[in-house]
This record gives C-alpha cells, sequence and structure tokens, in this order.
C-alpha cells in the first residue's frame, strides 16, 4: 500500500506518462491483478477512446476506466448492496416537490418561495451538497444549536431550519434507498473493505483538482486496501498552499492533503514524480502563454501568429468570424474538424448562434449542452392533458396537445389532420369555447356570422364541409379526454393516477405513433432525432416508475400530482452520443476536457465573463458559508474562492491546445450595448508586447464587410457561398447600379456560372430588379375572380381608393383574420344599427311617433331591443360572462341616450324616417345603383341605408340620409374627391334615384348626415340645471355632414334656425341676415347634383380598374391618416413607409374640392362627345 503523487504544469505528460505505464502493463501481463484509473464523468470516454486508439493495443480487459459513480455499482455488485431500492434524480426531484408542499406551512423562511417554479431545483443543489460533503440532519441540527450560541445570523439559523425539515423527511421517507449517481458513496465507503478486487489493485486517479468529503472518504479506503494509489495533480510548487491566489492553490492543497493523511493512515508515500518537460506545444507562442501568463511581471515575446484574438462587432459577427476561421483551417491548413474545440460559457446566448451559424457554413458540431426534453412531443401531450382536466378544459392547454399531432390516428395524413386541427381552433376560439362549454352540443354548430340580416338556422353547403371537420376533430379530441377526465375523478392514490395517464396513452396508441415518428425520421437519415424518440418514451416511462414508487400509495389531490410530475418532466433531458466523426466539439469551459486538441477557440471572453461575475450566491450564501467553516463544517468554495479559480480555468484553457489558440469577444450585446474584453485580453497582448506595441494578432470582425475599413481583408469574409450571398446582395443594393469592385465581380460571376447557386442568385436578386409593386392580373383571372358583371358594395370601393392591394386581398383573395370570441368594435356597430331598426319598426307598429316618446319610453324600448337581440347576436358573446353582462347593460345605456337624443331632434324637425336599413341591390326592396362599365359591362352596387328621412315644404319633396356610427364622424369632400369615403353621397344619390319607389314622386337631395351613437361624458365648469344639462348633452348629439344649401329644407331639418338662426342638431346655422353662416357645411344644390354625379364617376373608375387587374401597392396618404393605419395585410404586401412611397393626398377647402369636381366632371362631357 502506498501514495505516489504526480505532479507537473500542463503539457508536461502527465496523463501519457501514466496512459503509458498501464499499457506496458496490460502488454506485460493483460491478465495480471486488476488496474482502475478514476476520472470525472466528463473524462470516461476521452480516456478510453485514447488508451485504446494512441497506444497500439485494440482493447482492454486487465485495466478499466471509471469514475467514482462507476467504482461505486463495479464494487457493490461484487460485495452486495447494488441491489437496494433506487430514487432516480427525477424521482428525487418530485419527492422534495411533493416536501416543499407538504410542509410549507412549517418553514420561516421558505415558506413563501416553497411553490416558486425554480426553487425545487435550488433546493436540490443544497441538498447534493450536503451530501456530497457528509452533512446529515443530525449534523445540521448540532450546527444549528452551535449557531444559536455564537449569536449567528437569523436568516442562516432560519434557512438551516428550514433546510433540517426537508433533510429530516428525506431521510425518514428514503429509508434504505439511496439516489443515483453520488448516493452509492456511503454504501461504498461501507462494503470496499469486503472487496477482494481491491486487494491488488493499482489505482490511478487523474483530472481532479480537489475532492467532495464522499470523495476523499473514498480515496482514503483505496490508499489502505490497495495495492498503490497514484494520484495526477496539476501543480508546480507544493508551496503554492499557502497562497490563495496561485493559480496551482486546490491542487497543491489537496497534496498536502493526500500526503498528511498517508502519513495518519501508516500508507507509504513514493517521492513524488514532477514532469518538467513540456511536450505538448509546437510553437513559442503557446508555450510562452503556458509559461508567463499567470507571472506578475511576465517575459515578453515578439508574436509568431499562432495566437490570435478576434473582435466581433457583436456576438453574431464574432460566431460567423469564428465559422469562417475554421472553413480557413480545413479548407487552407488541412485541419481535421475533430481537431477543433471550442469553449465557452453564456451557453443560452451562444449555442442558438452556434447552431444556426455553424450550419450555414457546413461546420458539423458536436455539444456537451443537453437539449431539454419538456417540448418534445410526448412530453408537451402528457403535461397538457393533465392541465386540460386542473384548469376546466381551458382553451391553452387543449390547443397545445392538439398541436403534438398525438391525438390524430395512427399513420393518418399528419398535413391534412393539422389542416384540420386549424379549422378545428379557428372555430373554438371563435366561439369562445372553454370550461363546461365543451360538453354543450349546441354551441358545436358551425355558423358563420355575416351581421343580423343574415342570421339563419340553416347551414350553407360550404357550412356543412367545415361543420364535418369540426365534428370529426371533436370526437378525437373531447372523446378521451373526456374518459381520461372520468378516470381521474375515480383515482385514490398516485398509483391511480398514474395507470390512468398510461391507460389514456395507451389507447391513443402514442408509443406507436412515436415509432412512425422514429421510423420516418431514419428514412430522412436524421438517426440522432430519430432515437431522440425512444429516449422520450422511455425516460416518460421511468418518471410515471419513480411517481409510482415515492407516492403510489399516498392520496393526492390531481393538481398537486401535476406539479411533482411537471417538476419531473422540467429535469429530463436527451442523452448525446459522444462525438464518433468528423466534429467540432463545443464545451463549457469549466467541464471541458480538451488537452492535446490541435485548434481551440476561447469565445465570450468579455468582462464580467472571464473571470465570472458571481451574482448570485445561492440559498447558502459567502457569509453562511463562512459561519460554516468557523464549526469545521465543509462546503463548497466562497465566492471569493471561486473566482480565485478562475484563474487556474483560463490557465488551462488557453494552454490546452498544440498549434492554435484564439481568443474571441464581442464588442456590443443583441440590443448594441457597449461590452468590454476581459482583462484576460488585455493580458495575452501584454505577453507579445514589443518595444511598447503588442505584436499579437488583433482581428477586428464586422457583421457585414460592406463596414470593413481595410480592403483586404475583404476576401477573408467570403468562406462559403451561402453566406457569402448576402454580403454581395448588400454591396449591390449599395451599388445601384453602379460598379462593384473586382472580387464582388468575381463573387456574383462565380454564382451565375454554378448550376447550383444560379437559380438561388436570381430569387434574391429579383427584389433588386423589380421595386416593391404586386403584378396585374390577367384578365382571365380577373373574370374568374370578379365575374364579368360584379356585384359591389360602397365599401368595397373605398377599399380599392384606399389601396387596390387591399382590395385584392380582401375580395380577390378572401383573406382575413382569424377570428375571436370576443366584442369587436364593427359587432357594436352592427348591434346599434340593430337596435335602432327594431325600435323603428317597433314604434311604427305602436303607433308611437318619435318626436312623442318620453325618457321612460326610451329606456323601455332600448332594453327590450337588446334583449331581444343578445341571443342572436355574435354567437351569444354579451351572454357568455359577468363582464360581457356589464358591457350589454353599457351598450343598453349607449341606446336609450341615442333614443333620446333622436327623439329631441324629431322634435325640431319636420323630417319624418320613411324607410330604416334601406337595403338596395339585386333582389332588395331597392334595385341596386347601375353604373356601366367599358365593354358593355355593368358593376351594381347594393348596400343596406341606415335611415332615409322624408320632408314636404312646399309643393317640393326633400329627402336626407341619416347614417349611425359608433364613433365620431364627419364627411370630408377631400376624402370624396380621391374616393374613400363615397358611402354617404352614394346613399343619398340611391335614394333619389329611387324617390318613385319611396314617395310615389320625384325629390331633392337635402342632405347626409352621421349620427354618432354614444352616452357622452359632458364636462362643465359651473353647476347646471336639468334643463340645461339636458341641453348640453344634446349638443353631444349634433350631427355631422353636408347640407344642401336649401333654407327651406335645412329650417325643416331644426325650425329652431328659424327663431335664432342657430341649431345644435344639423351642421348649419344664419346669420342675422338670413343668410347661411361660413361655419355651415353646405353646398349650392347644383353643387350636390355634381357630387351625385361625381360618386358615380368614382365607382365606374374604380370597377374598370378592379376588372383590367389593378393590384398595386399604392396605400394613400391624407393628412395623418394612411390606408395603413388598421390594414389586415401588412405582412402580406410588406409595404414599408420607410422605403416605399405612400400616394399622398392633397388637401384642399372644401369650395375648391367642389370646383374640381365640377371642372373633371366638364372634361369627361367633352371626352363623351
Amino acid at each position: 500500500m502506498s501514495l505516489r503523487i504526480i505532479s507537473g504544469r500542463a503539457g508536461t505528460g502527465k496523463t501519457t506518462f501514466i496512459h503509458k505505464e498501464i499499457v506496458e502493463e496490460v502488454k506485460a501481463n493483460p491478465f495480471g491483478s486488476p488496474i482502475f484509473l478514476i476520472v470525472p464523468d466528463q473524462m470516461s470516454f476521452s480516456t478510453e477512446y485514447q488508451l485504446t486508439n494512441h497506444y497500439g493495443i485494440q482493447g482492454l480487459i486487465r485495466a478499466q476506466v471509471m469514475t467514482f459513480k462507476r467504482l461505486s455499482w463495479h464494487i457493490l455488485q461484487e460485495t452486495g448492496g447494488i441491489a437496494k431500492d433506487k430514487v432516480d434524480k427525477i424521482g428525487y426531484r418530485m419527492l422534495l416537490r411533493r416536501l416543499l408542499e407538504e410542509n410549507k406551512d412549517q418553514f420561516s423562511l421558505f415558506r413563501q418561495a416553497a411553490d416558486k417554479r425554480g426553487f425545487t431545483e435550488e433546493i436540490e443543489k443544497m441538498i447534493r451538497e450536503f451530501n456530497q460533503f457528509n452533512i446529515d440532519s443530525q449534523t445540521l441540527e448540532e450546527a444549528i444549536k452551535t449557531f444559536e450560541q455564537s449569536d449567528a445570523p437569523q436568516t442562516l439559523i432560519a434557512k438551516s431550519k428550514d433546510l433540517n425539515i426537508i433533510l429530516q423527511k428525506l431521510e425518514e421517507i428514503l429509508g434504505d434507498r439511496y439516489i443515483e449517481g453520488d448516493g452509492l458513496y456511503p454504501f461504498l465507503i461501507q462494503q470496499m473493505k469486503n472487496s477482494e478486487k481491491l486487494k491488488d489493485t493499482h489505482v490511478y486517479i487523474d483530472g481532479f483538482t480537489f475532492f467532495t468529503v464522499r470523495e476523499f472518504e473514498i480515496v482514503k479506503q483505496l490508499l489502505t486496501l490497495t495495492k498503490r494509489v497514484t494520484v495526477v495533480l496539476p501543480f508546480e510548487n507544493e508551496n503554492d498552499k499557502d497562497n490563495e491566489q496561485a493559480v496551482f492553490y486546490r491542487a497543491s492543497l489537496m497534496y498536502d492533503k493526500l500526503r498528511q493523511e498517508a502519513v495518519k493512515l501508516g500508507i507509504e508515500v513514493e517521492p513524488r514524480i514532477h514532469m518538467q518537460t513540456t511536450y505538448r506545444y509546437q510553437n513559442f507562442d503557446l508555450q510562452h502563454i503556458e509559461q508567463e501568463f499567470h507571472q506578475p511581471v511576465p517575459k515578453k515575446l515578439r508574436a509568431e501568429g499562432f495566437v490570435q484574438i478576434i473582435e466581433g462587432a457583436n456576438r453574431r459577427a464574432e460566431v460567423h468570424g469564428i465559422a469562417r476561421e475554421i472553413k480557413r483551417l480545413v479548407q487552407e491548413e488541412g485541419v481535421r474538424y475533430r481537431d477543433i474545440g471550442i469553449m465557452y460559457r453564456q451557453a443560452d446566448v451562444y449555442d442558438p448562434l452556434i447552431s444556426t451559424i455553424f450550419a450555414q457554413y457546413d461546420i458539423p458540431v458536436f455539444t456537451n449542452e443537453k437539449k431539454p426534453m419538456l417540448h418534445h412531443p410526448l412530453i408537451e401531450f402528457s403535461r397538457s392533458i393533465l392541465e386540460v382536466i386542473t384548469s376546466n378544459w381551458k382553451y391553452e392547454p387543449i390547443f397545445r396537445s392538439v398541436k403534438t399531432d398525438l391525438f390524430f390516428p395512427l399513420n393518418s395524413d399528419v398535413k391534412e389532420m393539422r389542416e384540420k386541427a386549424d379549422v378545428f381552433e379557428n372555430f373554438v376560439i371563435a366561439q369562445g369555447i372553454y370550461g363546461n362549454r365543451w360538453m354543450q352540443d349546441e354551441r358545436w354548430i358551425y355558423k358563420k356570422y355575416r351581421g343580423f340580416e343574415f342570421v339563419t338556422t340553416k347551414q350553407t353547403d360550404e357550412e356543412l364541409k367545415v361543420q364535418a371537420i369540426i365534428d370529426e376533430m371533436k370526437e378525437y379530441v373531447r372523446k378521451p379526454l373526456l374518459k381520461f377526465e372520468r378516470e381521474l375523478k375515480k383515482a385514490r392514490n398516485g398509483k391511480e393516477i398514474a395507470f390512468a395517464l398510461f391507460s389514456c396513452m395507451d389507447e391513443l396508441q402514442v408509443f406507436e405513433k412515436l415509432q412512425a415518428l422514429k421510423e420516418k425520421e431514419m428514412e430522412k437519415g436524421r438517426l440522432e432525432e430519430a432515437m431522440e424518440h425512444d429516449q422520450a418514451w422511455n425516460e416518460w416511462v421511468n418518471v410515471l416508475e419513480q411517481f409510482v414508487v415515492m407516492f403510489g400509495d399516498q392520496s393526492l389531490p390531481l393538481e398537486d400530482a401535476a406539479k411533482i410530475l411537471d417538476e419531473g418532466y422540467d429535469a429530463l433531458a436527451f442523452s448525446k452520443i459522444p462525438p464518433a466523426i468528423d466534429e467540432v466539439t463545443v464545451s463549457q469551459l469549466e467541464f471541458s476536457r480538451f488537452d492535446n486538441m490541435k485548434v481551440v477557440f476561447v469565445i465570450g471572453v468579455n468582462d464580467g465573463v472571464y473571470p465570472m461575475r458571481i451574482d448570485y450566491e445561492g440559498l447558502i450564501n459567502d457569509m453562511d458559508r463562512e459561519w460554516f467553516s468557523n464549526i469545521d463544517i465543509e462546503l463548497l468554495p466562497t465566492s471569493k474562492h471561486r473566482l480565485m479559480e478562475e484563474n487556474f480555468y483560463i490557465y488551462r484553457a488557453f494552454s490546452s491546445p498544440t498549434h492554435r489558440l484564439y481568443v474571441t469577444y464581442s464588442a456590443s450585446d443583441e440590443e448594441s450595448k457597449a461590452l468590454l474584453p476581459s482583462l484576460y485580453v488585455q493580458r495575452l497582448h501584454n505577453l507579445f508586447e514589443v518595444n511598447g506595441e503588442s505584436t499579437l494578432p488583433h482581428h477586428r470582425i464586422f457583421i457585414d464587410p460592406i463596414e470593413e475599413w481595410e480592403k483586404s481583408k475583404i476576401l477573408s469574409y467570403l468562406r462559403h457561398p451561402r453566406t457569402s450571398l448576402a454580403y454581395l446582395m448588400t454591396q449591390l443594393k449599395q451599388a445601384d447600379g453602379l460598379k462593384l469592385d473586382s472580387e464582388w465581380k468575381a463573387l456574383k460571376a462565380f454564382y451565375e456560372q454554378s448550376g447550383e447557386w444560379k437559380p438561388v442568385l436570381e430569387l434574391v436578386m429579383k427584389p433588386l430588379k423589380e421595386k416593391k409593386h404586386s403584378e396585374p392580373l390577367k384578365q382571365a383571372l380577373t373574370e374568374e375572380l370578379y365575374g364579368d358583371e360584379m356585384t359591389s358594395s360602397v365599401s368595397r370601393i373605398e377599399k380599392y381608393f384606399s389601396c387596390p392591394f387591399a382590395h385584392f386581398a380582401t375580395y380577390g383573395l378572401h383573406l382575413q383574420e382569424r377570428p375571436e370570441f370576443r366584442l369587436e368594435t364593427f359587432e357594436m356597430g352592427d348591434l346599434f344599427h340593430e337596435a335602432l331598426k327594431w325600435i323603428s319598426m317597433e314604434t311604427n307598429r305602436l303607433n308611437l311617433p318619435w318626436n312623442k316618446l318620453t325618457r321612460e319610453q326610451c329606456a323601455h324600448l332600448a332594453r327590450e331591443a337588446v334583449e331581444r337581440i343578445v341571443p342572436a347576436f355574435s354567437h351569444q358573446i354579451l351572454l357568455s360572462s359577468s363582464r360581457y353582462r356589464y358591457i350589454q347593460r353599457k351598450l343598453m345605456r349607449i341606446i336609450e341616450r341615442t333614443m333620446i337624443a333622436l327623439s329631441q331632434h324629431a322634435k325640431s324637425s319636420f323630417f319624418k324616417p320613411i324607410a330604416v336599413e334601406a337595403a338596395f341591390g339585386p333582389k332588395e326592396q331597392l334595385p341596386p345603383l347601375e353604373i356601366p362599365l367599358k365593354g358593355g359591362r355593368r358593376m351594381k352596387l347594393r348596400g343596406r341605408i341606415d335611415r332615409i328621412d322624408h320632408a314636404k315644404v312646399g309643393e317640393k319633396s326633400y329627402l336626407r340620409v341619416i347614417d349611425y356610427k359608433s364613433s365620431g364622424r364627419d364627411l370630408d369632400l377631400n376624402e370624396v374627391y380621391y374616393g374613400i369615403s363615397l358611402q354617404l353621397l352614394t346613399y343619398l344619390d340611391v335614394a333619389v334615384e329611387n324617390s318613385f319607389i319611396l314617395l310615389k314622386e320625384s325629390a331633392l337631395p337635402a342632405g347626409v348626415l352621421y349620427v354618432h351613437v354614444q352616452n357622452p361624458l359632458l364636462k362643465v365648469e359651473k353647476e347646471l340645471n336639468d334643463l340645461e344639462f339636458e341641453e348640453e348633452r344634446l349638443k353631444m348629439f349634433k350631427m355631422k355632414g353636408l347640407l344642401a344649401e336649401d333654407q327651406e329644407a335645412v329650417i325643416a331639418m331644426d325650425e329652431r334656425l328659424e327663431e335664432d338662426g342657430k341649431s345644435i342638431i344639423i351642421p348649419a346655422s344664419f346669420t342675422k341676415k338670413q343668410e347661411f353662416a361660413k361655419t355651415s357645411k353646405v353646398v349650392p344644390p347644383d353643387a350636390m347634383q355634381d357630387l351625385r354625379k361625381f360618386v358615380r364617376r368614382k365607382h365606374q373608375e374604380a370597377g374598370e380598374s378592379i376588372l383590367s387587374g389593378d393590384t398595386s401597392i399604392r396605400p394613400f396618404k391624407l393628412k395623418d391618416k394612411t390606408a395603413c393605419d388598421y390594414c389586415q395585410f401588412k405582412s402580406v404586401c410588406q409595404f414599408d413607409p420607410a422605403e416605399d412611397a405612400y400616394l399622398r393626398l392633397e388637401v384642399d377647402k372644401m369650395p375648391n374640392v367642389i370646383e374640381k369636381i365640377r371642372r373633371e366632371l366638364k372634361e369627361d362631357e367633352s371626352d363623351s362627345y
């Protein structure tokens, strides 16, 4: 029994020494006494690979590469103890979750955090640390007593007590069972003395700088039981143990501790073998860094170029620069991908960049970072269907489970089923189906809501097709979930909950569906993805098994069971097969073992990352650790000590490669905030400073070579056709028709001559050659979309003038946003229109003139109108919740207040409604407004006029049109002139055109007016009596619009004009001379007729342009208003105001607009002759 220490700096051959010694012994006596080589977990594969591939032996029987965990299994299989019940990390995590929930009320400090997501993981880390350092509940209880006697901080005492509650419960529940991993160590320590294998074994230990308490206990046992223990430690001077800031402090401290322990045990301590000659480095640059990097006053050397600094403009530029350099090394220097390693921190930042950018350069990459299983279809499905039940059938968990595709029948067409699922989801969202509504069959009838005038129970053929899809999908989803819910309600304990979940999966043939997915991945050659499905199933089954082991006989509320299972799913991750092909290896700096790799990139070397800024110290902070240390209880090092270890980590990283070292960092983050380089970057520059200047190559890399100011560096950006194409496009866009530089001409020529890349170049260059526009439709396609004889609405024509492409998307492609179960503004407008229509019909039936209505009658009519309408309104949305019932009362109040105002209007007006919701168009009350088009075609306009009023003044009959709006609106003749506000004047034209149908006589146009349906809030500066208050309220209902300049007609609208010349009803007033005031919105009667003609002309213009196939992207801009303000199709047309020009519409005064209209009408008349 002896202890031998092999020491030395990096690259001196310590590991090679023991490997050769092992190989020589194996070759000399292949079946001799056992040889164990114990290494950290992350080194086990690479060590086995090196032993069997680098030293001329084909395999190992006598020698075995071990980890402490594998050693535990090996010895306990011999001595007994391995058959004890095992709790793996999943079961352990779930148990901790349960303990936190159950004991929440007993905690003093952890009570608030106990049920927070992520807290279980923090507790698990702390308990595992206690286990590593042999701290049980009794040890912790004694520590608490000492703390209380020593006036320790109350927070430390409270934390320790809470942790002790958890420890006691764990020990009580686990009993003889062990935790997978280091949970076997206590049993190993007990059984090692009974092992026969250890007696003649030579143990080598490599790759460690320190041991935990339990690991050290195992090493002590090995010293007393085995033939010889050889420990490899990286240090130079044994006196470094007295200097906490020394690079090799921990390793030299462990050397001293091992020696002392051997002496105590009476074990022979052999003379230390110290390796002094450096073998690793193939150039002076790397050797110089290894020797001098951490020296207080380093020697300086001129750099040879084998160590380089890469500074990226941002992290994306940094990773692109790394990828390009890797391609250069492979293409020009013959380096294999497997000889290149990347060390990093901030995996969450760099992993997405490396995976996407390296793929663009076709660089194969292997990363040690494990991919979480949480988003695998099986795990997501399992979580979601449980959440469906616990959340009472909420929309989100239901459709998360649907989108895993696991509800679909086995071997069904996934693409077709997904389309059906989309239709199903759209229906559920539009109908607001959640909770008990899933069980109400009357809610599952598909009827497209088109407005009150189209309400019917009969389904169209199209609706019947959709209904069939909805019924099919409802059967696939609702039936198994209802059965699952029934089984869960019957479940009395954890075992029965797990059984219900497994049975649900079994009935849905989930395993078979995963096997089908696996086969598809195998067919595509995606072996890693194929294996993930098997892993996911096995791990999911293991979660259920562990759940049953821990909670099988316990009565659990379903919500608690779901949380516990969620905790288990959170811990799942896909295991990765170590790289066996030619791949770049990426690993976290702390765990990487890239010794003797040819090329190493240490990336993201920014301030705060190297050395690592420690912002969170854990549940037990540094001060707490000092208290534990003071009472001789060892834990992991404090932040201060961990910060000191940074020197060793960076030393190990920089001294790993044999040929080249690259240190990279970023100058800014994703939000363009400046980042500083690490102090290590400047230290590297200082090492290679000659005559006050650094000779170390320092490359600044930009995201695009267009930013590069050194032309000689541009070619270095062009390493792969895929990424270089993006750079070429930037150059072409910048040149804008001017000459390209020679290197870009050559690159463009390469693409043009390449059969593979030429089509790609043509595709990406298309936007440069063709400005953003949509192609006009061909005549045949136009006729197929719109027909020879087009039936249109006024809003459609307005849409065309707003933007032809928006018209095409709406009426040609029939694109629309997904309807949701919510009260839209246009739907409120429908409700107001229908309510006022019902009130008008009801007052006619009861022979109640509006000017005779009382406030009480208005309130009664409003309430009755809304109550009759609501059951048929927008899928009964106003009956769906208390919130919507409150909105219903508000809408009722708005209609009531509007009716009171309209009743007041009627008392002052001779105009009476003669038609309400008057429809015009084919097969309607009034005929369509027919617009002749070129080629003998015609366009028929249809629509619905809210209200047509009539007044007889002397021998003249007048008609006016009233339009109800849920928002304030006025008529702007500029908008009429440009065709974006044609509705009211078109309606007036239809009414006058059909006056014989309405009145049996001709009539003159009196005007068009908007009524704002509202319940206005008044701002008053003085106290008002009731009459004054009503007068102010009535002013808020003053109608806006345009009137004919006809005093008789205007006075008929408000007789008070004749008395005082002012009106609070219409936009008109008189001067003292009984002339229209300048503020009046009036036009001469002949101008009103001209407006009618002009509006028809605009309809004709639009109709001909639509049928000619115009789909141009031409949104208007008038003042601050644009066609894009509320457009649904921005993502389709991709109009960008920064690059594309609006059709700017000039604003003019009303008389000037009328003059322009008259001028254009005269030009049309002269053209027609």
